[in-house]
């Protein structure tokens, strides 16, 4: 009886080892499905991603489909990050430039006309702010008409903005749309009129001076600039105007107004050269590369995807 109860228990005792054994080898045969290793550490990846969201950009677009770790707060905004709009700093460029379009047509025998410079701020390489101030002057005999029309050396200025369309693209080239308002103090002088008397057969020649006047006007402007060399760029404006307000006198209005040109004159150009003095530490050409450089410097130097 006790020979019989070991022969069963030895018995027992085999079976068991023999069904762990194949137990065992049935999980050693289970091929381990591999997931994708994050490209940074669990900590790295917590920064990276909190860096990544406070600059409005959506973490994957960096990590693409890698797992990594974000706390729960910043995983709830993940839905609602939107890449940014613009590629370059907010206070982008401050440009200089002189008007060279009524100096270059005074060598071909323009009578009125002197020049304008401009200061212009761009933010995001979008928007612009603009400033002009400029020196106008006139001695001109208008066809058709029995005087001379002078106006002494006069200030005049404009303030307004203007839209970059290419914003993104590359800062060189410049497309640009805007409007500004002219505003200009003046005298003008009407020389040598002719007055004539049918009936008398006689005429006689008078002279008014010193006649007070001013204007102001506004001027939607479409414009094109190019670099040249460095900072030096080349641009030139169309410009459609029309007066708003224009004092009279006694002998009416004024024909020409220092910044706005002959009164009759609604559409004109301008060619201007600029230097642009950059205001901004580093442009960021391309939001990707933009995004890899701040993972890369949470991630102790090292690049993505090693």
């Amino acid at each position: 009886m006790t020979r019989n109860c070991r022969h069963i228990a030895l018995a027992l005792l085999l079976t068991i080892s023999a069904i762990g054994s194949s137990m065992l080898v049935a999980q050693r045969k289970v091929t381990p499905v591999e997931q994708k290793k994050s490209t940074i550490q669990t900590v790295e990846g917590k920064k990276a991603a909190k860096e990544l969201l406070d600059k409005n950009i959506e973490p994957s677009l960096v990590f693409g489909d890698s797992i990594f770790e974000m706390p729960d707060e910043i995983a709830a905004r993940e839905d609602t990050v939107k890449l940014p709009k613009n590629k370059y700093p907010r206070i982008y460029s401050l440009t200089f430039g002189v008007d060279l379009w009524d100096t270059l047509l005074r060598l071909f025998g323009q009578k009125y006309g002197i020049t304008g410079f401009s200061a212009e701020m761009s933010f995001h390489n979008r928007y612009n702010a603009i400033a002009e101030i400029g020196l106008g002057y006139a001695n001109y005999t208008p066809d058709g008409y029995n005087y001379t029309y002078k106006v002494p050396l006069s200030i005049y200025g404009k303030l307004g903005g203007s839209y970059n369309f290419l914003y993104n693209s590359d800062p060189d080239y410049r497309f640009t749309a805007g409007f500004v308002m002219g505003f200009s103090p003046f005298k003008y002088s009407l020389k040598n009129v002719s007055l004539g008397s049918d009936y008398w057969g006689e005429s006689q020649v008078i002279n008014v001076d010193g006649i007070s006047s001013n204007a102001l006007w506004g001027e939607i402007i479409l414009g094109l600039r190019v670099k040249i060399v460095k900072n030096i760029s080349m641009g030139w404006n169309f410009r459609y105007r029309f007066i708003f307000n224009s004092s009279k006198d006694i002998h009416g209005e004024p024909w020409y107004i220092p910044g706005f040109g002959p009164r009759t004159q609604r559409i004109n150009g301008a060619f201007s050269v600029f230097y642009t003095l950059p205001l901004h530490k580093g442009v960021v050409y391309d939001i990707d590369s933009k995004t890899k450089a701040i993972v890369k410097s949470l991630n102790n130097g090292n690049d993505l995807g090693q």
